[in-house]
Parts: C-alpha cells; structure tokens; sequence
C-alpha cells in the first residue's frame, strides 16, 4: 500500500494566511531543564497549515467542524491538474471526467508556494463561476493546494458559493510530489467543537 502525505507540516516558519497568526509550539516543560517530563502547548490559527473549512466559517448558521458526517473525509478522491497563471475557470471544471467522484483535489503552481515561508498574494483561485459549477456537478469536498480557495478581494463570494450548498473545502494541500489521477482520500480534521475550520493529516493512498 502506498500513501501521499500532502499534509504541510506545522513550525513557525509554515506559511500562513496574511491575517492569520503565527504556528508556535510553547515550550511548558523540558526534561533538558530538569523537569520530569516533555510538555508542549499549540498557539495556532483553526486554518493552520493543511486544514478544512467548515460550512460556518462564511455562514452564519452553517454546519461547525464536529458538525460534519466523517464519511465526507475518506473515500475516493480525484487529483485534477490545471495550468494557469491566476484562475481556476469554469471552463476548467467543466472539463474534469469526474465519473462520479465526489471529492475533488486541485493540482496548481500552488504547491511550490506552499514551501516558500512568506504569503504570496499571487496564487492560483477560483473564480465564483468555476465555484458554482463545481457544486452543480456534485461534487462534496473541494481540496486547493493553496491556504485559501479565492483571492483576497473574493474571499466571500468565492466561499460561500461552495458553503452556503455544503460543499466541505479541503485547503493548504500539497501536491507537489503527486500525479493527476484517482486516490483514495483520508483528511479527517480535529474535532474541535464549534470550529470553524480545524487542522488535519491527509493523505492518498494510491488505487
């Protein structure tokens, strides 16, 4: 069995999200100094690293992290690869063979990104009209492989035109490392209670 961990790992230097506070592992006891034990607190963003975003983080009355059905995270998954400078465009999504695949994972330039320790405000996003017609298409979990799915300026539009139907997004995945092609997806998120968005491990394992 082979499996893809596309999961950023967590330190201070992981890129972030312009507004979001820095990753810190707090240090609360260390054998080397004398205690009896090693002992650590987490000072982090619930969109920290590779993360899902829970319906109620653009809607008010939307479903929170432990609010989700699991079954949504592990099961057959599609990578799909575009080439594009800024945009993930309708025509793009229209374009994918889904086949009755219901979680879908974009492969962009994005994935360089994610390793390079400073935000870049230059990534790949979807446009609001990629993002209706990937819910009309069905599809459940929607995976970026950058920290957010839209750019700045369209954050709102761009999120709640996946959340407001549903749709769980799938956000800071790397796929540098991993070809276009069909995968089992396992991306379970802490169960943190009444979250917006949480933390996970995720990864593929080939088919």
């Amino acid at each position: 069995m082979s499996l893809h961990d596309i999961s950023l790992k967590l330190a201070g230097d992981t890129v972030r999200w312009v507004t979001a506070p820095p990753f810190e592992l707090e240090e609360r006891r260390r054998m080397s100094k004398g205690d009896p034990n090693n002992s650590s607190a987490l000072n982090m963003s619930g969109h920290s690293g590779t993360h899902i975003d829970a319906p109620f983080h653009f809607v008010a009355e939307g479903l929170t992290i432990d609010e989700l059905p699991r079954d949504r995270f592990i099961g057959p998954g599609l990578v799909f690869e575009v080439d594009s400078a800024r945009y993930i465009t309708k025509e793009h999504v229209e374009s994918i063979k889904l086949d009755g695949a219901t979680r879908v994972l974009f492969k962009t330039r994005n994935s360089e990104l994610l390793h390079q320790r400073e935000y870049e405000p230059d990534f790949v996003a979807f446009s609001v009209e990629a993002a209706q017609s990937m819910v009309e298409q069905g599809v459940e979990v929607m995976g970026s492989d950058y920290l957010a799915i839209a750019h700045a300026d369209e954050q709102v539009p761009v999120h709640r035109a996946f959340l407001d139907r549903g749709v769980v997004l799938f956000e800071g995945i790397d796929l540098s490392h991993v070809a276009p092609g069909r995968y089992e997806l396992m991306c379970l998120p802490i169960q943190i209670g009444d979250s917006d968005g949480a933390p996970c491990r995720a990864v593929l394992r080939d088919l």
